[in-house]
């Protein structure tokens, strides 16, 4: 997957291009590895990458939000994080995150340092390319939820 990815930014049309493909491919594996560990059960995908992802608007965004819609005992962002690693370590990415969740809303920064100098993006070794992720666990009630199948550079149920 990581030559998929190198394939990906080289097809670009130009370096801002190629970054903004980077990091949304990187988005979608990373909502391929939440979906793989049962993150997509009690979470919902909302803000402006769904927006992106799902209906294909134009605006660009760099973090993945998420709506706690199922107060079960299947929630845990720590084991999820943990999926999140361990996948795209067997990968062979270079995968760091930070996270906090001693808050409402809990949230994670997935970075991927080497990355952008590895796929020719910067010319510098240690520009890190950085995915946030936020879960609302609180959020207000009264939203509509729906599942679809999408392929956003991988199949996605969501």
């Amino acid at each position: 997957m990581k030559e998929y990815l190198a394939e990906l930014v080289r097809s670009a049309l130009t370096p801002a291009h190629a970054r903004n493909l980077a990091r949304e491919y990187l988005q979608a594996r990373l909502l391929g590895a939440l979906q793989r560990a049962g993150a997509m059960i009690p979470l919902a995908f909302q803000g402006g990458t769904a927006l992106r992802i799902l209906y294909f608007a134009p605006r660009f965004s760099e973090d993945l939000d998420f709506a706690l819609e199922r107060q079960t005992a299947s929630y845990n962002f720590h084991a999820y994080l943990h999926a999140i690693r361990r996948e795209l370590t067997g990968e062979g990415y270079t995968v760091m995150i930070k996270v906090s969740d001693h808050r409402v809303v809990h949230s994670a920064f997935v970075r991927f340092p080497n990355l952008l100098y590895e796929l020719s993006l910067s010319p510098h070794h240690d520009e890190t390319l950085t995915i946030k992720i936020e879960v609302d666990t609180r959020p207000p009630s009264g939203a509509g939820l729906t599942t679809t199948l999408i392929r956003r550079h991988i199949p996605l149920h969501i």
